[in-house]
C-alpha cells in the first residue's frame, strides 16, 4: 500500500498546479494535502445501513411510498430479469468501428442496463426484504464478474486496428462507460451485506473484475498526459472519478480512495472543484450563490450530468467521512443552483419547446462568464447548441443534492423548485431508453428524501 501512496502523491507534486500555482524546479512538499484512512462501515457508498433503516420506516407514507411505486414499475426491477453480460464493452464511434467490431463497438447498452436493473433489484431487496429480487440483483452482478475480460483495445489506432486485449483503448468514448460503472458496484455494495446471498467469493470475483477491467483505463485518463490537460468536460472526469472511488469503497483499497477524492480537490483537468466550477456569481434575485459550471457554456443536456455524476460523487465521499458538498464554501451547492435556475421550466407539464419563453429566467438576464482554454470556447451560455436544444433536461438528480443541504440547514432555492416541478424521481427505465435515461440511478426521492 504504501508504495501506492507514494506514487500518488509524486502525482501530485506535479498536479498540484491546476488549483494552485507551483514555480517550476519546485515540489512545495510541505504544503501537499495529507493521505488520508477511511473507516469503511460497509455498506457506505450511496447508501448506509441507517438510510436503509430510515427509508424502510417511511414506505407506507408519502412520498416514500411514491417512491417505491417508481422503483416497482420501471421496468427493470422485477425478479426475473435476465442480464446480458458482454466479453469486451465498447462504445465506439459507428463509422470508424463498427465493421471492425460488428459485435462490440456498442454494446455497452447491455452494461448500462444491467447496472441499473442490479441497483434497482438490490434495492427492492433491502427495502422489501424480497428475496427473489435479491437473487436477481447477484446473478447480474454473477455473470459480470466471471463475463467482462475488458474494453475494446487495438494494436494500433493508426495502422493495425485488430483487437489486442494489451493495447490501446481504440476510441475515447469508451472512457464515458466509467458512468456507468459506480451504478453497478453500488449494487454490489448493497448485496454484500448478505454473504449467504451475495457470497464472499463471489464478491471477491466481481472486486476483481472491476479492478481489472474499469480501473486501470479511469486512473489512465485522469493523469491527462495530453499538452492540453483541461481538454475534456467535466463529465468526463467526473465519470471516472466516480467509478474509481466506488471501486475503492467496494474494493477497501485507500489508495483509490485518496486518488479519486484528492483529484476532486487538487487535479488537473476538469475534475477538480476549483475548474469544475469555474466562476461565481451573486444570485440576482437574492438567493445566495450560482456557480458557473464547466459545462454551463457547452450545453444542459451536459451541465446537467455534471450535476447528476457530481451529486452522487460527493454522496459517496461523504457516507466514509470526506465532506465534499461543504468543500470550497459548498461550491457544490452552488452548482447545481446555477444549473437548475438556469433549466427551471415555468411549466413542466409543457416541455414541446425549448425556446427561451418556456423557462422562468431569460437567458439574456442569466449571469455568465466567458471562458475558454486550448481547445474550445464558451462564450455564452450553451454555446454548442443552437436555441439551447438540451435546456431543461429532465434528470434524476435533484432530490439527493436538496435533501443533503436541507439537513444541514442551507436553502438550496432553485434545486428545490426544479425537485418539485419534476415530481417523484424515477431511475432506469423512466427517462427513455438511450444512455441518457440510464446516467444516473435516480429514486432520489426515495432514497434521500429526510423529514
Amino acid at each position: 500500500m504504501r508504495t501506492k501512496i507514494y506514487i500518488l502523491s509524486t502525482m501530485l507534486a506535479f498536479n498540484l498546479s491546476a488549483c494552485t500555482d507551483i514555480e517550476d524546479g519546485t515540489t512545495d512538499i510541505d504544503s501537499w494535502p495529507a493521505i488520508n484512512e477511511y473507516t469503511l462501515n460497509h455498506p457506505c457508498m450511496l447508501h448506509t445501513d441507517a438510510d436503509f433503516t430510515y427509508v424502510k420506516s417511511k414506505l407506507t407514507q408519502s412520498p416514500w411510498s411514491e417512491g417505491l411505486a417508481k422503483l416497482k414499475n420501471s421496468g427493470y426491477s422485477y425478479s426475473g430479469y435476465t442480464p446480458e453480460a458482454q466479453e469486451i464493452l465498447g462504445r465506439m464511434d459507428k463509422t470508424n468501428w463498427s465493421a471492425a467490431f460488428p459485435d462490440w463497438w456498442n454494446n455497452y447498452t447491455y452494461f448500462y442496463e444491467d447496472a441499473a436493473a442490479a441497483y434497482q433489484l438490490a434495492l427492492r431487496w433491502k427495502l422489501e426484504n424480497d428475496l427473489a429480487c435479491g437473487q436477481a440483483a447477484v446473478r447480474i452482478l454473477n455473470e459480470w464478474a466471471t463475463t467482462c475480460k475488458g474494453l475494446v483495445r487495438v494494436k494500433s489506432l493508426a495502422n493495425d486496428r485488430t483487437y489486442d486485449p494489451n493495447g490501446e483503448i481504440a476510441d475515447p468514448n469508451e472512457y464515458l462507460i466509467s458512468i456507468n460503472v459506480h451504478q453497478i458496484v453500488n449494487a454490489a455494495e448493497i448485496m454484500r451485506t448478505d454473504e449467504t446471498l451475495f457470497k464472499k467469493d463471489e464478491l471477491a470475483a466481481f472486486q476483481t473484475m472491476v479492478k481489472n477491467v474499469f480501473y486501470p483505463a479511469a486512473s489512465d485518463f485522469l493523469a491527462h498526459k495530453e499538452s492540453c490537460k483541461q481538454h475534456s468536460w467535466l463529465n468526463w472526469d467526473l465519470a471516472q472519478m466516480t467509478s474509481i472511488l466506488s471501486i475503492g469503497i467496494l474494493c477497501d483499497d485507500q489508495d483509490m480512495i485518496n486518488e479519486a477524492i484528492l483529484y476532486f480537490k487538487y487535479g488537473v483537468g476538469n475534475g477538480c472543484i476549483d475548474n469544475a466550477v469555474p466562476f461565481l456569481h451573486q444570485d440576482p434575485d437574492g438567493h445566495g450563490m450560482l456557480g458557473q459550471g464547466q459545462e454551463s457554456g457547452r450545453d444542459q443536456g451536459h451541465a446537467t450530468l455534471c450535476v447528476s455524476l457530481m451529486g452522487a460523487f460527493c454522496q459517496m465521499a461523504y457516507n466514509i467521512g470526506e465532506d465534499l458538498f461543504a468543500y470550497d464554501g459548498n461550491k457544490v451547492l452552488a452548482m447545481a443552483e446555477y444549473t437548475a435556475k438556469y433549466n427551471l421550466w415555468k411549466d413542466f407539464g409543457d416541455t414541446s419547446s425549448t425556446s427561451d419563453e418556456k423557462f422562468v429566467y431569460r437567458k439574456k438576464d442569466f449571469p455568465y462568464t466567458y471562458y475558454e482554454n486550448c481547445s474550445w470556447q464558451c462564450p455564452e451560455l450553451s454555446s454548442q447548441e443552437e436555441n439551447d436544444k438540451s435546456r431543461g433536461e429532465i434528470r434524476p438528480c435533484w432530490a439527493l443534492i436538496y435533501n443533503h443541504y436541507k439537513t444541514k440547514g442551507l436553502d438550496a432555492y432553485y434545486t428545490k423548485q426544479f425537485m418539485d416541478g419534476m415530481g417523484v424521481e424515477g431511475g432506469g427505465g423512466h427517462y427513455g431508453g438511450t444512455s441518457g435515461g440510464f446516467d444516473q440511478l435516480g429514486f432520489g426521492t426515495l432514497m434521500y428524501t429526510r423529514e
